[in-house]
This record gives C-alpha cells, structure tokens and sequence, in this order.
C-alpha cells in the first residue's frame, strides 16, 4: 500500500514536511558523530551512529513520500531525475569552487574532501543521465516545455511554473519558486 502523497493538502502536511526535515537533520548527526568517533578510533561507536543515521533516513523517505514531496508517476518521476541530473552537475560545479576557497583558507586536507564529494556529484550526474536515457520516455527526453532553473542548486524545472502553487519550494534545496528563471 502506497502512502504517497495522502497528507498533502491536508492539515498535517506542514507537520510532515517538518518532520522530515528534522529526520535529515537527524542523519546528518548522526553521519557527522561517526566521523568524529571513527577519528578517535571507536570503530564500534562510529558503526551505531551510521546505523542510527541511516534509519533518520528511512524516516524521512517515508515523510517524503507521505506528503509527495518528490513525483512517484512514472513520467514525473523521470522528468525529475532529469531535473535532478542538471543539479547534480551544478553541484559538483560549486563544489569544486567551494573546495578551491576552502584550500585558500589553508584547509587542504577539507579541501581534498571536498574534490572527493564533487568528483560524487558527478558521478550522480551521470548515473542519473544514464538511467533518464535508458528509462524515459522519448517525452521526457525532449526540451519541449519550459524549462525553469533553480537559482541555488540547479535543478532544472520543466513545465509551467507558473501552475505550481505559491508555497512550491525546490525539491532538491528548498528554496522558494522566486529563485527559479525561466532558462
């Protein structure tokens, strides 16, 4: 039984959609106390606070899906990832950059982190790109609507944003509907 967008609309979605971003958080926490355990050499302790993150995490998926934050239909779904596809090159893009001030600051060893995480977010672009190819209609495929870019992180909209509600938010970075220019 899918869940999928059955609080949106309704009273609790706002409550839900906090939720799951405290559940991020949480993750995020938790991610960040297993780094610093497993730099202390508590291999044991960093392992309970990835477990612990990475149930955060499978909580905020189910808030995510519960208020349908991101598209479950197959042809949104698709037209998502390929939005998100653009994001993930723009983050390896300001990634690459952040880690070039980061290095300037005198963090260089921060600053090999950060090439690791952009050298990521390409691969993720790439990947993504890879699957919209493989598994998207030739609808999907096709720049034939308007396409709309995040000011912030990228992600790429295509369709009238004009019909989206003035609550709508990115689904990558949360920024409101006011940062996207049409492209």
């Amino acid at each position: 039984m899918s869940n999928y967008a059955k609080a949106k609309g309704t009273p609790i979605e706002k409550i839900i959609k906090g939720q799951m971003q405290a559940e991020l958080s949480g993750a995020g926490m938790y991610f960040a106390l297993a780094r610093a355990a497993k730099a202390q050499n508590l291999d044991d302790v960093a392992d309970v606070f990835k477990k612990l993150a990475n149930e955060h995490i499978a909580q905020a998926s189910f808030y995510a899906e519960f208020c349908g934050r991101y598209p479950f239909e197959k042809e949104e779904l698709w037209q998502f990832v390929k939005g998100l596809s653009k994001a993930e090159y723009c983050g390896e893009k300001a990634i690459l950059e952040l880690s070039d001030k980061v290095k300037k600051a005198g963090f260089t060893e921060a600053a090999e982190v950060l090439k690791t995480f952009a050298a990521q977010h390409k691969h993720h672009a790439e990947v993504t790109s890879e699957l919209v190819e493989k598994y998207a209609s030739d609808n999907v495929k096709q720049n034939t609507k308007k396409r709309y870019v995040c000011g912030i992180c990228g992600f790429e909209y295509e369709g009238d944003m004009d019909s989206e509600p003035d609550d709508y938010t990115c689904p990558i970075c949360g920024m409101p509907k006011s940062v996207f220019k049409q492209k």
